[in-house]
């Protein structure tokens, strides 16, 4: 097999690693006026959840049909969580403040909230792009898949978790963030969420499978 050839393993990484890129400032731009960032989360995840099920239509194209598709709702929910986490923010400086037995008693029914909004917060936009469903159903769905895939939770927070260290304490990851940062970890995390939508949509690899022929076909 030429390595260089169009199906080729070289080809099909620079065309991987163009797509983050794109989905990167595609996320950055529409990401700018901040309280627009859900939409932009949301359209992220269906665009690379679809290149990585079926290679489908142009990464740039899919970002921006999902973000305008889903701009309402997810902004709204995008508003809900940030003002959830204002709240808890809040609580947990005063219990810190206060200190003695009600401020660790804060402290704790803080922590109490804290872990579902968590794993809410990684879950919710993901469920956002893949089904259609109230405002509710997709908080409840977020928690509740959350839950039930407890080992890909944790494997999610691994990701988050490393982002954060290594963009913290390992200068030169700050560059890779500049570039790609958002596109790359769209990309890593969607590639779990695809396994944990197949355990409530089993027919979904097979129609897949057939989709992705067809893409490569033309």
């Amino acid at each position: 097999m030429n390595l260089f050839s169009y199906d080729g393993p070289i080809s099909r990484f620079l065309y991987l690693v163009a797509d983050i890129v794109v989905l990167h400032l595609l996320w950055l731009l529409c990401s700018l006026p901040l309280f627009t960032m859900g939409a932009a989360n949301t359209a992220l995840y269906y665009s690379c959840m679809k290149r990585i099920r079926t290679g489908e239509g142009h990464v740039w194209q899919n970002f921006l049909q999902s973000f305008r598709a889903n701009f309402r709702q997810a902004t709204l929910l995008w508003l809900l969580l940030l003002a959830a986490g204002a709240v808890l923010f809040t609580d947990l400086r005063i219990g810190m403040a206060v200190g003695g037995g009600l401020g660790r008693a804060m402290l704790l029914s803080c922590s109490v909230f804290l872990i579902p909004y968590i794993l809410v917060l990684l879950y919710i936009f993901p469920v956002q792009a893949k089904f259609e469903n109230t405002l509710f159903d997709n908080f409840k769905n977020a928690l509740l898949m959350s839950l039930q895939s407890f080992g890909y939770s944790l494997v999610l927070l691994l990701v988050a978790g490393t982002f954060v260290a290594l963009g913290l304490f390992f200068r030169p990851f700050i560059g890779l963030l500049i570039c790609c940062g958002a596109g790359l970890y769209g990309y890593l995390t969607s590639s779990v969420f695809v396994q944990i939508f197949r355990r409530y949509l089993p027919d979904e690899y097979e129609e897949d499978y057939e989709k992705s022929d067809l893409s490569h076909e033309r």
